[in-house]
């Protein structure tokens, strides 16, 4: 992906903006995402308040200030979110008596401009039984949700979901705010060590999974499509990142080969190995592994539940529905491996994903702080 020609350019505006996020840094999906928007909002000329718990990294330049509430008691985690929001609240109205801004938060809060969705939304729990949303937990999830999203009666917001995915969840769950969903805003991927050139073999290559929560991003349908696979390539590798082994062992005790379990770390090297990485989650908001893949030329094998999905051209990999039949994801994984030298790069500057904030900013402010004189 290219960047357009005014993606480097500053604007000139010296807008306020104001980011809400428990934990601020690169220390996690959503927490790396507002840390490398801040710093390329920063660079494009605006002005960037973080309001956070926590920072765990000092910005890299001096025209972001970090303001932190202090940590809060983890649990139980909904009064956590509640009390975030309130003490959130206090300092976001303080900023606005001091001038205008726009409040974008990734987080729950009470009074904000716009809001990132980076994940499926809470509401689900409504297709769940009675029982299971009968808890004052569950009322003040929905209820912070509600409020986040702009829902009635609340203010209505801007809301950027990270993915389609999530903006087709958000128009399900809550169909009021559907006129409020922006483009979906996916994250960034710098460039990365390029996958070494090397032929793969007619009866071997590199397969690898990547993922803490094995069952949502689909670890036992990984090891099906494995195991078919290894019918047609005796000498196929299978990497695992993220899973152990003692908690996944019952899925992997039919697979006629070897298995390596790499546990849980940084996710550059894994790539290198990598011929295939295969990601057939059942529900993925986003799927951060998989844009990393490609950036790394890494083929990639996903399903359409992956937010990330639409970001796979032919000349990335495949995407397949989880209604097709394991044969049919193992012989597209089969053919993946044999043209693994075809595959092309993928990069989605930070620039890139500043400017199309910038745009939903600039509508925002106008809206909100502009009039319009009729003659």
């Amino acid at each position: 992906m290219q960047e357009g020609p005014n993606f480097t350019q500053p604007k000139q505006d010296g807008q306020h903006i104001v980011q809400l996020v428990r934990n601020w840094g690169p220390v996690g999906g959503m927490e790396s995402y507002v840390w490398h928007l801040s710093h390329a909002l920063a660079e494009r000329n605006c002005r960037i308040t973080i309001v956070c718990e926590k920072a765990h990294a000092q910005p890299l330049t001096g025209t972001i200030k970090v303001i932190e509430i202090g940590v809060l008691p983890p649990k139980p985690r909904w009064v956590l979110y509640w009390r975030f929001a309130n003490q959130v609240e206090a300092v976001v109205q303080s900023i606005r008596r001091q001038g205008e801004c726009l409040v974008h938060c990734h987080e729950r809060s009470i009074s904000h401009d716009l809001t990132t969705f980076h994940s499926m939304p809470f509401a689900s729990i409504k297709d769940k039984s009675i029982w299971r949303r009968l808890s004052v937990r569950v009322w003040a999830y929905l209820r912070m949700e509600a409020r986040e999203l702009g829902e009635p009666p609340y203010p209505s917001v801007c809301v950027v979901p990270v993915s389609a995915v999530i903006a087709n969840a958000i128009a399900r769950y809550y169909p009021s705010v559907v006129r409020q969903i922006a483009a979906p805003i996916s994250p960034g991927v710098m460039a990365m060590a390029i996958r070494p050139l090397r032929i793969v073999t007619d009866d071997g290559g590199t397969i690898g999974f990547i993922g803490k929560e094995w069952g949502r991003k689909g670890f036992a349908l990984f090891m099906q499509i494995a195991k078919q696979l290894q019918l047609q390539r005796p000498h196929l590798r299978v990497l695992v990142l993220g899973p152990e082994e003692v908690k996944v062992a019952h899925l992997c005790q039919d697979y006629p080969g070897e298995i390596e379990f790499l546990g849980w770390q940084a996710s550059e090297p894994f790539f290198q190995q990598l011929d295939l990485l295969i990601h057939p989650a059942g529900s993925e908001a986003y799927g951060m592994v998989i844009a990393e893949a490609m950036a790394c030329q890494v083929p990639v094998l996903v399903s359409d539940a992956c937010g990330a999905a639409v970001d796979v051209s032919v000349s990335h990999g495949r995407v397949l529905s989880l209604n097709e039949s394991v044969s049919q994801w193992a012989q597209a994984g089969d053919a993946l491996l044999s043209n693994t030298q075809s595959m092309a790069g993928y990069l989605r500057p930070w620039a890139q994903v500043a400017a199309e904030y910038e745009t939903q900013y600039q509508a925002i402010s106008f809206k909100k702080y502009k009039t319009i004189t009729k003659p």
